[in-house]
């Protein structure tokens, strides 16, 4: 068994969904669950981002499921469309959907589950102009790749690169690994502005102001580089297994 990932680019305007994770570097998706035959794929994501950037997540999905001629990645026409917010807060949402897509080309998850069948395990993620899927088969790609690849709509591009073992696949994908330059970004203005000194200096509202942004972006960008923090601490320094069932993008922080 080998894990693969399938990379595909989305040019601008190319998807009104994928635009918003274009537009903002914030934006963060990834599955929770994915099951898939060879017409319909099914699944939960977690998306987490800014408060302002989740609402309007909210009307686009809105509109591409009320839309009759949403079509998937390779062109084949979205027969069904039915999503479930499950839980929301201000800085994340766990969505439950239903894609089912008619005759014509189709997507990765359905064109895989066709050359794979039953057993075939998937994950997903979106950030910035890539939605990336990887795939624990036992077989070779070249099929599913080409299948993919001669169809996908304009606008969009494909790259397939093998991964390794199935542990790279297994790993919990809960522990952000490294900081997003913006996140950092935001830790850096607090550190340099005072944030974390006795009296503060300055506040939330005054730094976003300095650099730029709304309040709630720069609290959010800040919020996730505190939470990597402190994983980084109690993993380096405590001793603490992580692999627990908390998620720390569901930790409620005190403004």
């Amino acid at each position: 068994m080998r894990e693969f990932v399938f990379t595909v680019e989305y040019e601008k305007g190319a998807d009104e969904v994928m635009d918003l994770f274009i537009e903002h570097g914030d934006l963060y998706a990834r599955s929770m669950e994915i099951n898939a035959t060879s017409e319909a794929v099914w699944g939960i994501d977690k998306v987490v981002g800014p408060t302002t950037v989740l609402d309007e997540l909210d009307d686009r999905l809105e509109r591409v499921v009320s839309d009759p001629n949403t079509t998937g990645m390779c062109g084949a026409p979205v027969t069904e469309y039915e999503y479930t917010i499950l839980s929301s807060n201000p800085e994340s949402r766990k969505i439950h959907s239903l894609r089912r897509e008619g005759d014509g080309p189709r997507s990765i998850p359905l064109v895989a589950a066709n050359h794979v069948g039953e057993g075939l395990i998937m994950r997903s993620e979106r950030r910035g102009d890539q939605f990336r899927w990887r795939l624990l088969i036992d077989e070779p790609v070249a099929a599913i790749h080409e299948k993919v690849r001669e169809n996908l709509r304009e606008g969009l591009s494909l790259t397939v690169e093998r991964l390794g073992t199935p542990p790279c696949l297994l790993e919990d994908g809960r522990v952000q690994q490294t900081l997003t330059p913006e996140q950092k970004s935001a830790l850096e203005a607090a550190i340099e502005r005072g944030y974390y000194e006795e009296p503060r200096q300055q506040s939330v509202t005054e730094i976003a102001a300095d650099v730029g942004v709304s309040r709630s972006t720069f609290q959010y960008r800040l919020n996730r580089a505190e939470a990597w923090l402190a994983q980084q601490f109690a993993a380096d320094s405590l001793d603490v297994d992580l692999d627990v069932d908390l998620d720390p993008e569901d930790i409620e922080f005190i403004q």
